[in-house]
C-alpha cells in the first residue's frame, strides 16, 4: 500500500463533491475527491505521472499516478456541451507529467458564459483506492496540498481500467446500439453506465469506430471519443452476459441521464456500408412526399416570414442531391492531404466570396472561423487514420456536428448548421475535383428558386434581376441566407415543409413575403393581379422616393418625424437616399457579433462616426449593447439560465460589465458634432437603472472634458416600464418604444418560438393600450415617444400609433418613402377616432379590419 498527496490543479475555493452542481460527481458515482471554484485559467497536474487521455471535448484529462491511481480532472460542469471551443490543451495521450505541469488552459469568460458552472473536479475514478484528508471549504492555491490517495502497488502492479482484457470464459452476449447522447460519453453519463457494470461478476466492453473500452471504467469511456450516432456495440462476457448486453443496450438508449436527441439512428454515418459501396442518393421526391403538383392544381403552402415583398415568377428547383461518398480510404497518407487540401480550396472561395459581398464579410468569416475549428478537423482526420476516405470522414464530422447545433434551444445557434451543410457541401465538391457549384448565379431572369435550405455560399454574386424570391423547406427568419436576401431585397419564406418538394421546375408561382405564402399554379387572375400590384408598387415607389428628401407633415399640417432603424455603417447612405430624417435606432451589435472579443472604444468610435457623418448632421440614436436572450455573445460571461429571454438582457448586462457599458458610453460621447447623438438605453424596466446609465454618462462626460450635455432615453419593452412611464420620463430626455419586445411580453409569446411567433402582432389592443399608456406618462414631463420596433415600418400600424399621440416613427429604410407619403395623406382627426375605437376592439385581427376599412388604399 502506497500514499501519495496530489496537489491543488488549480487556485479558487477548495469544496466537497456533495456541492458540485452535478448530480454525477457529487454522489460520487464518477469517483472519490474534491472540487475547486476556479480564480484561475490554467489547470497543472496534481502529481507526477502519465496522461491517460486528453477527452476531444479538451475540458477534461486523467493523469495516473505512479501508484497506478486515475485521476480524472473536469474543468466545469456540462462543459463537454462546447466542443473545446474555448479550451486549449498541452498535453497529449501518452505524455508523463510532473506536478505543476500545465494540462489544460481555457477561457474564463466564455467558459463562465456557457457551461452551468465553473467548479471543478478532482477525482480518483479506478478502484482499490481510497482517498482522504481533502483540504476543502477553504481558499487553495495551485500546488497546495489537496488531497491523500491510498492503495496500490506501482504501476506495473494495478493494470488500467482502459487496457483491462476481456477475461470473462462461457457464456457471451453482444448487442449493437446507436448512441443518442449529443455530448457522447462524457462524465455524467459515463459514470452511470459503470455504475450499471460494476456489480456484474463478469467483463462488459464498449466498442466503437476500432477502439474499447471497460465499462467498469470513467475514464476508459470517455477515452473512446464518441459522438452523437455513433455505433456501439456492447460485449459482455460471463454468466447471463446477452441479458447484460440487452440491458446496457437499453440504458444508453435511454441517454445514461442525458437528454436523448431524437431521430439519432437516422443521423448516423452509413459505417454499416461495405468498402466502396456509395452512400445511397436521395431518393426522388415522387417516393417521398407524393407526387408533383399538376398543372392547373392551385396549391397554398403557407411558411415563415423572412424577407417582405411580392413577386410573380417561375420556380426553379434546387434540392440539393447527395454527392456520391465511399467509406473506405486510399490510406491516410493520400486521404489527409487531400482533405487539407479542399480545405484550402475553399477558404480561398470564401475570400473570394467576401469580396464579392464586403457588406456582409462577417458572414464569410464565420464560415472562415468554422473551417478553423479543430474539433472538425481533428475528428475527421481520425476517421481518415482507422481507414476512412476522406469525403466519408468530412461528411460525418460535418453532419454530426450540424445536428448537435440544430437541435439547440436557442434558434440562432441552431439556425448556424446551415452553415456547418454549406461547408460539408462546399468541402466534398473540392474533394470531387469539381469547380465549385455555380450556386444562383446562372438563373433566368424572374426565377423564384425552391430548395430545401438555401445557403450562404449561393448568394454571393447572384446578379440583379435574376432572383426574384425564395422558397425553403427548411430554415430560419434569421440565419446568415435570410440576412444575405434580405440585403438583396428578395422576398423570402422558409419552414415551408416538405410539401415544398412537390412543386416541379417551371411551374409558376406567386410568394409573398408579407404573408409567409407561396401559391402554386395561381390562377390568371391571381397572376394579373399580382403583377399589377407589384408594378403599381414599384412605380408608386419611384414616385415617392422623389419627394422623400421633404419634411414629413400630415394633411393637416402636423409634424411627424420619420428616422431609420440602422444596423451596421453602410445601411447609412442609403437609408438617406429613401428619405430618412435621422436614424432613431442604431443596433450597435453588429460591432459585437460574429468576433471573439468585445470591440475596443476606438474600433466603436470609428464606426459611429461614419455612420454620423453618411448622416450629414441628422440626428443618430444609439442604442448600447443590447444583447443576452436570443443574442447571445461568446466571450460575454453571462451565467446559463433557465429562460434567457427573461434574464440578462439589454440594459441589465450593461450594468453587470459595467467596463463594457463605459466604453460605448466614452465612444459615442466623442462623435463629432457634439450634439448630433443621443444615447437609448435598452429594456428600461425601472428609473433607477436608467439613474444608474445617467451617473455612468456623466462621469465619462466630466473625464474627456465635454461641457455639452448628450440626450439620455429610454426604450420601452417590457410593460413595467409603460405603465410607469410618468416616472421613467422624469429621469428620461426622450421614449422610444420597441414593439418587439413589448409585444412578445404583453402576450407571452416567445417571438423566436414557431409555434406561436406567427400569432405575434404588435396591433393587439392589449398592446395598444400600453402605448397609450407610455405617451399619457410622457406627457406628464413633455417628453417625445418615438417608435423604432417592427411596427413603426408596417402602414397599417401608422395612423394608430400617430393617434395615440407618437411623434417619431423609425423604420426599415425601405420602407420609408412609401411610408413619408402614406402619413401625407392622413388627419389628426381620423388617426385619433380609428385609435380610439382600436382600442375597444378584442383582437388585432379586428384592428386590422378597422384600418382597412378606413383607409383601403393601404
Amino acid at each position: 500500500m502506497t500514499a501519495i498527496t496530489l496537489a491543488a490543479p488549480l487556485a479558487g475555493w477548495a469544496m466537497p463533491l456533495a456541492e458540485v452542481p452535478d448530480p454525477a460527481f457529487a454522489q460520487g458515482l464518477v469517483g472519490t475527491g474534491m472540487a475547486i471554484d476556479p480564480t484561475v485559467n490554467e489547470l497543472r497536474s496534481p502529481c507526477d505521472g502519465t496522461v491517460l487521455s486528453v477527452h476531444r471535448a479538451r475540458h477534461a484529462c486523467t493523469v495516473r499516478t505512479a501508484s497506478g491511481a486515475e485521476v480524472l480532472l473536469h474543468l466545469g460542469v456540462d462543459t463537454v456541451g462546447l466542443n473545446g471551443e474555448g479550451f486549449t490543451a498541452h498535453v497529449r495521450d501518452g505524455q508523463a507529467v510532473r506536478t505543476g505541469d500545465r494540462l489544460i488552459s481555457f477561457d474564463m469568460d466564455l467558459v463562465g458564459s456557457r457551461a452551468l458552472s465553473l467548479v471543478s473536479m478532482m477525482v480518483v475514478v479506478n478502484d482499490g483506492f481510497t482517498v482522504d484528508g481533502q483540504s476543502v471549504d477553504r481558499e487553495i492555491a495551485a500546488g497546495d496540498p489537496a488531497m491523500t490517495v491510498h492503495g496500490g502497488s506501482g504501476a506495473d502492479g494495478v493494470p488500467s481500467a482502459a487496457d483491462s482484457e476481456e477475461t470473462g470464459e462461457g457464456e457471451t452476449g453482444e448487442r449493437t446500439v446507436v448512441l443518442p447522447i449529443a455530448s457522447g460519453l462524457h462524465a455524467r453519463p459515463a459514470a452511470a453506465l459503470v455504475a450499471a457494470t460494476k456489480a456484474y461478476p463478469g467483463t462488459v466492453t464498449i466498442h466503437c469506430r476500432e477502439r474499447r473500452a471497460n465499462a467498469k471504467s470513467v475514464v476508459a469511456l470517455m477515452g473512446l471519443g464518441t459522438m452523437l450516432g455513433d455505433r456501439l456495440t456492447v460485449r459482455a462476457a460471463g454468466p447471463g452476459a446477452q441479458d447484460m448486453a440487452e440491458s446496457i443496450a437499453v440504458l444508453i438508449e435511454g441517454g445514461l441521464g442525458d437528454p436523448v436527441v431524437a431521430g439519432a439512428a437516422a443521423q448516423t454515418a452509413p459505417a454499416a456500408l461495405p468498402a466502396a459501396t456509395p452512400a445511397p442518393a436521395r431518393p426522388a421526391v415522387e417516393e417521398e412526399v407524393g407526387p408533383a403538383f399538376a398543372p392547373g392544381e392551385e396549391v397554398l403552402l403557407k411558411g415563415t416570414i423572412a424577407v417582405p415583398g411580392q413577386a410573380v415568377g417561375t420556380v426553379v428547383r434546387r434540392f440539393r442531391s447527395g454527392l456520391r461518398v465511399v467509406e473506405q480510404g486510399a490510406g491516410p497518407e493520400i486521404e489527409e492531404p487531400r482533405l487539407r487540401q479542399a480545405l484550402d480550396r475553399v477558404v480561398a472561395g470564401l475570400a473570394q466570396s467576401a469580396q464579392r459581398m464586403p457588406d456582409h464579410a462577417a458572414i464569410f468569416q464565420a464560415h472562415r472561423e468554422l473551417l478553423d475549428d479543430p474539433e472538425l478537423l481533428d475528428s475527421a482526420l481520425a476517421d481518415i487514420r482507422a481507414g476512412k476516405s476522406a469525403e466519408w470522414s468530412w461528411q460525418r464530422t460535418a453532419r454530426l456536428q450540424a445536428d448537435a447545433l440544430a437541435g439547440l434551444a436557442d434558434p440562432r445557434m441552431a439556425e448556424r448548421a446551415a452553415d456547418l451543410r454549406d461547408l460539408e457541401q462546399q468541402v466534398l465538391t473540392a474533394l470531387a475535383g469539381k469547380a465549385p457549384e455555380a450556386g444562383l448565379a446562372d438563373l433566368p431572369a424572374g426565377s423564384i428558386v425552391l430548395a430545401d435550405e438555401i445557403l450562404p455560399s449561393d448568394l454571393a454574386g447572384v446578379p440583379a434581376g435574376r432572383l426574384a424570391g425564395i422558397g425553403m423547406v427548411h430554415g430560419g427568419p434569421t440565419s446568415h441566407a435570410v440576412i444575405l436576401a434580405a440585403a438583396l431585397g428578395v422576398p423570402t419564406v422558409v419552414a415551408l415543409g416538405r410539401q415544398a418538394e412537390r412543386v416541379p421546375d417551371g411551374a409558376p408561382v406567386v410568394i409573398d413575403g408579407n404573408r409567409g405564402e407561396l401559391m402554386v399554379f395561381p390562377s390568371e387572375d391571381m397572376l394579373a393581379t399580382t403583377r399589377t400590384a407589384v408594378a403599381a408598387r414599384a412605380a408608386r415607389r419611384e414616385e415617392n422616393r422623389r419627394s422623400s428628401r421633404e419634411d414629413c407633415r400630415m394633411a393637416d399640417g402636423t409634424r411627424i418625424e420619420v428616422f431609420a432603424n440602422l444596423g451596421r455603417v453602410s445601411d447609412a447612405p442609403g437609408a438617406v437616399l429613401e428619405g430618412a430624417e435621422g436614424c432613431g435606432l442604431l443596433r450597435t451589435e453588429f460591432l459585437f457579433l460574429e468576433r471573439q472579443s468585445a470591440p475596443t472604444e476606438d474600433e466603436q468610435y470609428q464606426q459611429y462616426q461614419q455612420i454620423a457623418d453618411a448622416l450629414e448632421g441628422r440626428p443618430l440614436v444609439i442604442r448600447t449593447l443590447d444583447v443576452g436572450g436570443d443574442k447571445p455573445l461568446s466571450y460575454l460571461p453571462l451565467p446559463k439560465e433557465e429562460n434567457p429571454v427573461l434574464g440578462l438582457r439589454g440594459v441589465r448586462v450593461g450594468l453587470r460589465e459595467p467596463e463594457l457599458l463605459r466604453a460605448q458610453i466614452r465612444a459615442i460621447l466623442r462623435v463629432k458634432p457634439a450634439g448630433v447623438c443621443r444615447i437609448m438605453v435598452p429594456m428600461i424596466a425601472s428609473p433607477a437603472e436608467l439613474q444608474a446609465v445617467r451617473a455612468m454618462v456623466d462621469e465619462e462626460r466630466a473625464k474627456l472634458s465635454r461641457a455639452e450635455p448628450i440626450e439620455l432615453g429610454a426604450m420601452i419593452e417590457v410593460p413595467s416600464a409603460a405603465l410607469i412611464a410618468d416616472r421613467i420620463s422624469a429621469v428620461a430626455d426622450f421614449l422610444s418604444i420597441g414593439t418587439n419586445d413589448l409585444t412578445q411580453y404583453v402576450l407571452a409569446m416567445d417571438r423566436g418560438n414557431p409555434h406561436v411567433a406567427a400569432q405575434l402582432d404588435a396591433l393587439h389592443p392589449g398592446v395598444l393600450r400600453l402605448i397609450r399608456l407610455a405617451v399619457m406618462g410622457a406627457k406628464t414631463h413633455d417628453r417625445i415617444v418615438a417608435v423604432c420596433g417592427g411596427s413603426a415600418s408596417d402602414p397599417m400600424a401608422a395612423p394608430l400609433l400617430i393617434g395615440l399621440g407618437v411623434t417619431e416613427l423609425s423604420a426599415t429604410p425601405a420602407v420609408i418613402a412609401d411610408l413619408k407619403a402614406f402619413i401625407r395623406t392622413l388627419r389628426m382627426e381620423d388617426c385619433r377616432r380609428v385609435a380610439e375605437a382600436a382600442l375597444a376592439t378584442d383582437s388585432a385581427d379586428e384592428v386590422r379590419r378597422l384600418v382597412a376599412e378606413t383607409w383601403p388604399a393601404i
